[in-house]
């Protein structure tokens, strides 16, 4: 970790400084949001509209605070694609590509990178593994494909890694199809005193 951590300010200056082009509105907007809450965002925007660059932010800001990160996707194809974009992103930013590791139940790649992009079902076992997994100093958690907590086979692992993951980890759920974002976000505050 580095002796004096940026400002959230100075990072989404730094952050939309290095964009080679103008965000979307909806980009923007999540941007800002992201740097500026306590407790994270819930960001619904049609596929294509680039909610990547947000999720983005977040590995951005772990990497900045030397603070860990983990994306998440329920897929591990996707987990494996994510990984080789986030590894492209870090280089880009300046950092070393093994900063960003993957772990999925068959395939680890530098498991103990500030950046760990996993399948949800890792994610879910870190958390139930307290012993063995301090998130102490886990800043962010990215949940991508957020819509899978509808599934009925695995919405469970989404709906207890938000009751397990402490209060001070800041979330980024991404989806192009939350139904009710407005139910769901009070379910999220009554049951698990979160905002986000």
């Amino acid at each position: 970790m580095t002796d004096a951590s940026p400002s959230r300010a100075d990072l989404v200056g730094d952050y939309l400084d290095q964009i080679p082009y103008d965000p979307y509105p909806v980009q923007e907007e999540a941007l800002l949001a992201w740097f500026e809450t306590d407790q994270g965002v819930l960001v619904c925007a049609p596929t294509g509209t680039g909610k990547t660059l947000i999720a983005e932010a977040a590995m951005y800001e772990a990497l900045k605070t030397g603070r860990t990160a983990y994306y998440t996707t329920p897929l591990i194809a996707l987990t494996d694609q994510k990984f080789h974009e986030l590894q492209d992103a870090a280089e880009r930013w300046g950092f070393d590509r093994d900063q960003v590791g993957l772990v999925t139940g068959n395939r680890k790649v530098n498991p103990h990178a500030t950046v760990l992009v996993v399948v949800a079902e890792i994610l879910l076992n870190r958390l139930l593994d307290a012993d063995s997994f301090d998130f102490g100093s886990v800043s962010a958690v990215v949940m991508d494909e957020f819509h899978s907590f509808n599934d009925p086979e695995r919405g469970i692992v989404w709906e207890l890694s938000l009751a397990l993951l402490p209060k001070h980890v800041r979330l980024m759920l991404l989806s192009a199809t939350v139904g009710n974002a407005v139910e769901f976000l009070t379910w999220l505050r009554n049951s698990h005193g979160r905002t986000l």
